[in-house]
This record gives C-alpha cells, sequence and structure tokens, in this order.
C-alpha cells in the first residue's frame, strides 16, 4: 500500500487529481455544466505535463551513459506519458477545446522549463527569479479557470475574470512555498526564484499581501452571485493555506509537500463540491 502511495504521489498522479478539482470549482462556481471528458483532458494533460518535466529534468542534471538506460531509469514514467497522451487523444475527440488557451498554457510550462536547459546562451534565464513562479502560477491558472471555461481570456466577464484572479494568487502561494523550499538547492544549480531573490522578512510580507488580496478577491464574488457558503470554504482555504506556509518553515518531507501541500488544491475544489450539493 505504501508503495502504491509513493508510485501516485512520485508519478503525479494525485497532482494531476488536483488540477481536475479546481477545474471542476471553476465551473461550479461558474454554474457551468461539467463535461467528464473535458475534466479527464485536464487530468491527463497535467499527467503528462508533469512526468515530461521530471524526465527533462533528470536529463538535464544527470547525464545517461545510453539510451537504455535512460528507459531504465524512466520506464514508469515514460509509460504514464503514454497513457496519458491516449488519454488526452481520447478526451480530445469528444471535446471542440479553444486551442489558444491550450497553446498559451504549454508556452508558459516550457518557459518555465527553459532554464533547466543546460545551454551556454540560455543561462540567463537562471536569473529570471519570480519570473519562473509566476509562469508556474499563470499555467496553473490557465490550466483550471480558462481550459475548462473554454473562452478566450478577453471574452471573460468579471466573475470569471475574479475567479481567474484569485485562482492565480492561490497558485501563486503554492508555488512560494515550493520556491521556499528548493531554495538551497535552487542556489547550488545557479537558478533563481522568489524564494532565492528576497530575504525571509520580505517573502512572508509578500505571503501576506497575496494570502490579502486572496480573501479580498474571493469576497468580491459574493457581489457576482456566488453563494456565501461557497465564499466561506473559500476563505477557509486561506487559513489552510497561511499554516501551511508556517509548517514549511518546520517541514521539509515528501509528503508534506506532495501530498499535504499539493492536497491544498484538491481539498479547495472538494469544499466547494461540498457546499454546491
Amino acid at each position: 500500500m505504501k508503495a502504491l502511495f509513493h508510485f501516485i504521489l512520485s508519478h503525479s498522479i494525485f497532482i494531476s487529481f488536483c488540477a481536475a478539482a479546481l477545474a471542476l470549482q471553476t465551473l461550479l462556481l461558474l454554474s457551468h455544466p461539467i463535461n467528464i471528458y473535458l475534466l479527464a483532458f485536464i487530468f491527463f494533460a497535467t499527467l503528462s505535463g508533469y512526468n515530461a518535466y521530471w524526465i527533462s529534468s533528470k536529463v538535464f542534471f544527470n547525464r545517461y551513459p545510453s539510451f537504455s538506460s535512460f528507459v531504465k531509469g524512466n520506464g514508469s514514467s515514460l509509460i504514464v506519458i503514454a497513457i496519458a497522451l491516449i488519454g488526452m487523444v481520447v478526451c480530445f475527440d469528444h471535446l471542440h477545446l479553444v486551442m489558444y488557451n491550450i497553446i498559451t498554457t504549454l508556452v508558459f510550462l516550457c518557459l518555465y522549463a527553459v532554464p533547466l536547459i543546460p545551454l551556454r546562451q540560455l543561462q540567463f534565464t537562471r536569473k529570471a527569479g519570480f519570473v519562473k513562479t509566476i509562469l508556474l502560477a499563470l499555467a496553473w491558472t490557465m490550466a483550471t479557470t480558462l481550459i475548462p471555461l473554454q473562452i478566450p481570456i478577453t471574452e471573460m466577464q468579471s466573475p470569471a475574470l475574479l475567479i481567474f484572479v484569485m485562482r492565480f494568487l492561490f497558485m501563486l502561494m503554492l508555488c512560494i512555498i515550493f520556491d521556499k523550499r528548493d531554495a538551497a538547492i535552487d542556489k547550488i544549480r545557479g537558478l533563481q526564484s522568489l524564494a532565492t531573490d528576497m530575504r525571509p522578512a520580505l517573502l512572508n510580507f509578500l505571503i501576506g499581501i497575496v494570502l490579502l488580496a486572496y480573501v479580498l478577491t474571493t469576497c468580491l464574488l459574493h457581489y457576482y452571485g456566488i453563494d456565501t457558503l461557497n465564499i466561506i470554504m473559500l476563505i477557509v482555504m486561506a487559513a489552510f493555506t497561511l499554516w501551511a506556509y508556517v509548517s514549511s518553515f518546520k517541514r521539509t518531507d515528501y509528503i508534506f509537500y506532495y501530498f499535504i501541500v499539493d492536497g491544498l488544491m484538491f481539498l479547495s475544489g472538494l469544499l466547494t463540491v461540498l457546499a454546491s450539493i
């Protein structure tokens, strides 16, 4: 059972469910119809994207002596990617996706991964600092708001725009928590992020500002028809996120970050489901 749990976390299966949960939250908050193929597409896209990213990280920072050793070292991840790509194709056949949103999200993710590429011409991207953190938060926001809503960002009405901003702020806080954990390793690798660029006191101040902006944005949703219970649930998530940030000063273990911190996304979606029943 422990091995299965580790496999689910290490192969980004859990975080893919988290992405689908946030997408479902977006649809529920705006009273959009639920399309299971759309949620499945987001799940499989996250699954393939994250496994591809982890493989890329291994390749760029660990040289494999041969192709066979690469396959042997990443066999399970390659199988997961293959299954995810098949799932995406099956879902895609049942959908009429707005490709602009998917392409934009993919561009954000590619730009996020650029600093990992060991090319001298791209070394300057390792000094991007806050841009790296913002790109990942934006990619997650696109994937869990615009893709499930199936509208271009230029056509978003006020409620959807507020949810977009709220989701970005939520994801930004989670990204900062992970950046803070990776700060020491990033410095060794010559990578920069918000956590490496800012002093701890300034990072604490930033989290406070982002958290306050998240709460205020959430409260504004009430004026656009989002019921009180859902607003309360979203604000409860702010409290959980603050708890996770404070706990991250003491916790460095794998389960805390890849199950508890990532799990805040799933919990947020779950609370909205419960509030909408």
